[in-house]
């Protein structure tokens, strides 16, 4: 298996990657809604630059008034990989 792969499932396989994967498959959300899917702030933050720095996620700013809210969004890419991860998950 090739680095690039393996690296890929060793940080899957971190707490909290594929349960934040499975959220944003339902909808885009802030960091803070995402918190019944990694209740630690710091472990969370880590994660979800983690997911997005492999293209998995994106961040979108939307201006809510005056106030900008960030919220995550799964890419295609995080989605073929969500699917992969499920199959796994049927073996």
């Amino acid at each position: 298996m090739n680095p690039r792969k393996r690296s890929m499932i060793y940080m899957l396989a971190q707490s909290y990657a594929i349960e934040i994967l499975g959220a944003l498959a339902k909808k885009p959300m802030r960091f803070t809604d995402l918190e019944d899917y990694g209740p630690n702030e710091r472990t969370r933050s880590q994660r979800l630059k983690e997911l997005e720095g492999r293209g998995l996620v994106t961040t979108t700013t939307l201006k809510i008034g005056r106030r900008p809210f960030v919220h995550y969004t799964l890419t295609d890419r995080g989605r073929v990989v969500l699917e992969k991860v499920r199959e796994l998950s049927e073996l």
